[in-house]
């Protein structure tokens, strides 16, 4: 190790890999079997939990405590000790004689904590052995010439607030995601979700899908997209394939700047969408995180159904996690907690914004609905566990200072009474207007020619809208 790894592994904290430690303590037993138990990583002793290197005197003693304490776990935990100064570097691969207990219990490495397992996490763990872990798999096919994105790992970096003072395979080796093995360095596929332009040929079941269909059931699609990039940009793409379909109202503040209320919380939806992409089976070849938006719900589907081990009646109340080297290195940028708290952040912004509470399925795939404002707005509110009928999305003409957008003769008399006074106008100019989706607006505008009230003169750009009474 350099000066120059020793100081971004500093700078970057400790993670799912990394831990820092001031002294050796009784505790030291709990990381090590953690470690072990997990994917490995390393112990620094000398260093702050702030990542303030104070250092420690390297004695022949105090290897011989750690490696005591190592010794005394059942079964021993492997480990090889360096020094780096005055910091003394405790090297712990991943156990191949899982699991490891110490004199405290059985511990696994979470996020960047040591958390001790109950007896239904031990459980769970010794069945979830049993399958490879999917994202700490080297990728056979991918090539660092023609699939590595530096600049994906440069935007990471820059999210994350980390210097990029590092050559790329140290810092990728760093993050556990790639492997050195002499001169040669081969990507984990938690590597390739993250650091190629995009997955399609390397691991298409990593794609998210979104759709849009018209009414409360599966029927006619109205719009859909795929996104088959990296994690990040797959995650950003679908969240704002969300914002664009759900209705906003705007209100006033008295300054310059409006307020836009969202039907459904947003940070709901962007929790709902992360939980999905961190916790789906990507063993799963063939099935994609689908993202469906209905008149009166959003669904989230992710292919696996719950983690082994979790039950429903556990479900919000353990966090049992299927790939927790997504989830920490998503941690790292501020998408997620790592903390099992995002159905209980989604339950509390639903409630504040006084909409019910999701609904969720269980199965061979796990599934979330989020019930829109506009659904309940109009005295339909279902009920947890039931699947709207039909019609559910027509207005009962009563006005809360924006329109439903959905079949709604007052939607298509405004757009007829805006384009006659300016023939000129826009799908978007409209869509903000009314305070609906540009997805609505089109829609109205097509029944509105189909009815014979509305034609289009001219191309897209440089035509007029023309009224016909």
């Amino acid at each position: 190790m350099n000066k120059r790894e020793f100081d971004y592994i500093l700078q970057n904290g400790e993670s799912y890999l990394v831990e820092f430690k001031e002294r050796v303590n009784s505790s030291l037993s709990r990381e090590m079997t953690a470690f072990a138990n997990a994917s490995g990583g390393r112990i620094f002793i000398g260093v702050t939990d702030s990542g303030k290197a104070r250092g420690i005197e390297i004695t022949n003693k105090l290897r011989s405590r750690i490696q005591d304490m190592a010794n005394n776990c059942q079964p021993p935990v492997p480990v090889d000790l360096k020094k780096y100064h005055n910091i003394l570097i405790i090297d712990i691969l991943e156990g191949k004689d899982k699991p490891y207990q110490c004199s405290e219990g059985f511990f696994i490495r979470m996020g960047s904590n040591a958390q001790k397992m109950d007896r239904d996490r031990i459980v769970e763990f010794l069945q979830a052995e049993g399958k490879v872990r999917f994202e700490e798999q080297v990728h056979k096919k991918f090539s660092f010439e023609k699939d590595y994105s530096p600049a994906k790992l440069a935007g990471y970096l820059k999210l994350a607030g980390i210097t990029q003072n590092l050559d790329d395979p140290s810092i990728l080796a760093n993050l556990g995601i790639a492997e050195k093995t002499g001169d040669s360095l081969k990507m984990k596929n938690a590597g390739v979700l993250f650091f190629t332009e995009s997955i399609q040929l390397l691991c298409e079941q990593a794609t998210i899908t979104c759709a849009v269909f018209d009414g409360t059931e599966r029927v006619h699609v109205l719009n859909r997209k795929d996104y088959p990039q990296d994690i990040i940009t797959n995650i950003n793409n679908a969240l704002h394939f969300v914002k664009q379909e759900l209705r906003v109202e705007y209100k006033m503040t008295g300054t310059a700047r409006r307020n836009e209320i969202y039907e459904l919380p947003l940070d709901a939806a962007r929790e709902a969408v992360i939980n999905a992409v961190v916790h789906r089976d990507y063993f799963l070849a063939g099935s994609h995180t689908v993202i469906e938006i209905f008149d009166d719900r959003v669904e989230i589907s992710n292919p696996g159904g719950l983690p082994r081990g979790l039950s429903e009646k556990d479900f919000c109340r353990r966090a049992v996690r299927r790939n927790q080297l997504i989830a920490s290195l998503l941690h790292r940028i501020d998408f997620v907690e790592n903390m099992g708290t995002g159905i209980n952040k989604i339950r509390n912004l639903l409630k504040a914004a006084g909409l019910p509470a999701p609904h969720f399925e269980f199965g061979d795939f796990y599934t979330i609905s989020l019930y829109r404002k506009q659904y309940i707005s109009q005295g339909k509110e279902k009920a947890p566990g039931k699947t709207p009928g039909k019609g559910s999305g027509k207005s009962s003409g009563k006005s809360s200072g924006k329109s439903s957008g959905k079949g709604s003769g007052k939607t298509a008399d405004r757009i007829i009474k805006l384009m006659s006074e300016n023939s000129l106008t826009t799908i978007p100019e409209l869509a903000e207007a009314l305070g609906v989706t540009t997805r609505a607006i089109e829609k109205q505008i097509s029944k509105l020619q189909k009815n014979g009230q509305l034609k289009r003169i001219g191309p897209a750009k440089g035509g007029y809208w023309q009224v016909i009474h």
